[in-house]
């Protein structure tokens, strides 16, 4: 089968199509003076969020929160009728949805709802183990590890939230520059409706793709489904990664020393040169083939991450004259492979999924401190929202520590970090591979400042 075919056949397993939206309970209306200026936003309570999931025979969604809610609402997409297994704002609650998608709305202050989705491709389309989060309307989004031949395709799937017409424009750069994409300025997406590009349709023939997607109007959620049958094989959901910056943490590197492939993007017109650091178990340094890596101003670089970076789970430390975005792509054996994403700390508690349909296993989480020590509380709970069990990681400053937690039942797990942590969960299955980079859940948000008339 080929790659085209395969992404066909992945299409019934498509990925999550999400918007959160986000209701403050209050704008900050601070008193006039010379300090206004100065005066950081205040963080208020969400008190709605929205989120869409894939759905289908192969898929299970996984709803949760923080806290209890108010209310929760779950509408299975086309034929907008309830779901019933995944309304609810007091429980952790999975189901396998009759349509092509559920969206979930959910009431409670500062509830942090979140969702996932899990399945296992077609082994016609490259097999594999695949765990995501399901992320929010998309204003710019950063998606490096595309591709358009040689048996890697990759299919960006929109989705419009709304009752207006949405549309967003694409530039697509590869190994070579910018890339002379066909049509890929103002697509539109229409009302209430799901558009799935195959990359190739835009670019063909490219095994290395970087993505810039940019809002122009509307509500739109974006993510990638990438399959491949090449060297590296399997099925994986592509989540955006760090706006191009000066420096990026790129965290939960699985361990072992071969598959692990660094791609940096340099969407500006200077050459960039970026010095990569690895934060491993034992400490912070620089591997020797890795001392420097120069990337050409406008291209793609995948860069192979050498022995000498360690065998332990890792992350890496991007330092750059020239502002460059970054993903990992690690395939550890031929039989599936997965994504890091350059994330920030966590700003706040997050919910890591354990049970999702008939996989409930512990994942392994993978927490590194760039910086200073740190530490973070584990908290085990049921599906009843129920404590099981608490326990502490500590993490020293410039190491990555991973930990299984002993959680038996447990449906998911919090995490609260005390310092800078980068975070993510490794889940395997056999030699079946997936990452879920964490980031906290919305329990609040900046609202903006507004000053007094007159």
């Amino acid at each position: 089968m080929t790659g085209r075919d395969a992404l066909g056949v992945l299409k019934a397993a498509a990925f999550p199509l999400v918007a959160t939206l986000l209701a403050v309970t209050a704008l900050v209306v601070p008193k006039a003076g010379d300090d206004d200026a100065r005066r950081a936003p205040t963080a208020v309570d969400v008190t709605q969020s929205s989120y869409a999931c894939p759905a289908g025979s192969v898929i299970t969604v996984a709803s949760g929160q923080v806290v209890p809610g108010s209310s929760a609402t779950a509408t299975a997409l086309p034929s907008r009728t309830a779901d019933e297994a995944l309304g609810a704002a007091d429980a952790w609650r999975t189901g396998v949805v009759d349509g092509q998608g559920v969206i979930v709305d959910q009431q409670g202050k500062g509830s942090g709802a979140v969702g996932y989705f899990a399945g296992t491709a077609p082994k016609s389309g490259g097999g594999g183990l695949v765990v995501g989060s399901c992320p929010g309307i998309v204003d710019d989004a950063w998606l490096l590890g595309l591709g358009s031949g040689n048996k890697h395709f990759s299919t960006l799937i929109l989705t419009n939230l709304a009752a207006s017409p949405a549309s967003v424009d694409l530039t697509l750069w590869g190994p070579e520059g910018e890339i002379d994409a066909v049509d890929a300025d103002g697509i539109v997406i229409e009302p209430f409706s799901v558009s799935r590009i195959r990359l190739d349709t835009l670019a063909a023939g490219e095994s290395e793709v970087a993505v810039h997607l940019e809002r122009r109007r509307g509500s739109v959620s974006a993510v990638v489904n990438d399959t491949s049958t090449a060297t590296f094989r399997g099925t994986e959901p592509i989540s955006a990664t760090a706006a191009p910056s000066r420096e990026q943490v790129v965290g939960g590197l699985v361990g072992g020393t071969s598959g692990r492939t660094l791609l940096v993007l340099n969407p500006g017109t200077s050459t960039a040169r970026v010095d990569v650091e690895v934060i491993g178990p034992a400490g912070t340094f620089t591997p020797a083939g890795l001392e420097q890596v120069t990337v050409k101003a406008g291209t793609l670089q995948a860069v192979t991450v050498p022995p000498t970076a360690g065998s332990g789970a890792q992350a890496l430390r991007l330092t750059s004259d020239q502002p460059v975005s970054s993903t990992v792509r690690m395939a550890p054996t031929t039989a599936d492979y997965a994504y890091a994403e350059a994330t920030e700390p966590l700003a706040g508690p997050a919910v890591v999924p354990v049970a999702l349909g008939d996989r409930t296993d512990v994942p392994q989480l993978v927490l590194t401190a760039p910086g200073t020590a740190a530490s973070v509380e584990v908290q085990a709970f049921d599906a009843a929202m129920k404590p099981l069990a608490t326990s502490t990681v500590r993490v020293a400053a410039g190491t990555t520590t991973t930990v299984t937690p002993e959680a038996p039942g447990a449906a998911y797990l919090v995490l609260r970090p005390t310092g800078q942590v980068v975070a993510a969960a490794t889940y395997a299955k056999g030699d079946a591979l997936s990452s879920l980079a964490l980031a906290g859940a919305p329990l609040t948000v900046l609202g903006p400042q507004v000053r007094p008339a007159g």
